[in-house]
């Protein structure tokens, strides 16, 4: 259609209430993520580990079909906990690698193409505009981690029985709160890189910086000063020792947890703040 035919028309669809407009911004931009068939497939993959998990515990449970392949009914038995501390990080890595390719696209995108003033003129505030797109990630993330880890919680409860999931509370809420706040602190990370770094290849490379190269350094600071120090600027270290602590496990350092949750809330609030100095109608050159 020509320029010249489009005129203006009222619009006459339904409108959602302003509580409930950052959803848009959630809608379009999973729909952008899920464009890329690549992106899709990754997706998918990445859901094997809930996978592989669901299919261990009905296993451990079918005593004929333990006997076909060769395995006793102890198949699980005394490897709880390890179980679900290994599957915890199988779920968590593959969480990050998806925050880390849809997350440059969030935010980028739109400084890149001057489009956030267009999202201000409309009944949508800065704060609305950051959790439509930390609602993006949570979608995403959500079912890879503490959904598929809950899963497979409960079936293990049913499964077993005689109250072994009140007896082993500790995983579940393990699963819930350190899956939780993982997905805050990468979710609000990456749109604080990416909001900050517009060109996509190098955001990612940033996150990579942070997490992985940030994570040396701290190791270096540990062994020149013996110390555990350096572990305040270990972010996977936190997220891990938190979760052990809720697991009931032994953690990794001397540094008491306290510390540990100040790590995740210190990345949280800085995120925000470099969320709140960018994300501006017009950006101003000083």
């Amino acid at each position: 259609m020509a320029v010249y035919e489009r005129i203006w028309r009222r619009y006459d669809g339904n409108l959602l209430p302003l509580k409930w407009r950052a959803a848009v911004v959630t809608k379009y931009a999973l729909a952008e993520a899920f464009s890329s068939r690549i992106f899709a497939a990754f997706y998918v993959l990445c859901l094997l580990p809930t996978a592989i998990g669901v299919f261990l515990v009905y296993l451990s449970h079918n005593v004929g079909l333990l006997q076909k392949v060769g395995l006793t009914t102890e198949f699980m038995g005394g490897l709880t906990a390890v179980f679900f501390q290994f599957l915890f990080l199988w779920q968590a890595l593959p969480a990050f690698f998806v925050a880390v390719i849809v997350s440059p696209s969030l935010i980028a995108a739109d400084l890149s193409n001057n489009a956030l003033s267009l999202y201000l003129s409309r009944p949508i505030t800065r704060r609305d505009y950051v959790l439509g797109k930390m609602a993006v990630l949570a979608i995403l993330l959500s079912p890879i981690t503490w959904m598929g880890g809950l899963l497979i919680f409960l079936l293990q409860a049913y499964l077993e029985g005689n109250n072994w999931g009140i007896e082993n509370w500790r995983i579940g809420m393990a699963y819930l709160v350190g899956h939780v706040a993982w997905i805050v602190v990468i979710s609000l990370l990456t749109l604080a890189i990416s909001a900050w770094v517009r060109f996509k290849p190098a955001a990612r490379g940033a996150l990579f910086g942070i997490i992985f190269i940030l994570a040396g350094f701290a190791e270096a600071i540990n062994a020149v000063t013996r110390t555990s120090a350096g572990d305040l600027i270990h972010l996977t270290r936190a997220i891990a020792n938190v979760v052990l602590s809720i697991f009931g496990g032994p953690t990794e350092g001397d540094l008491p947890i306290a510390f540990n949750w100040f790590t995740l809330i210190a990345t949280c609030a800085l995120s925000i703040w470099m969320l709140h100095r960018k994300l501006r109608a017009h950006e101003v050159v000083e």
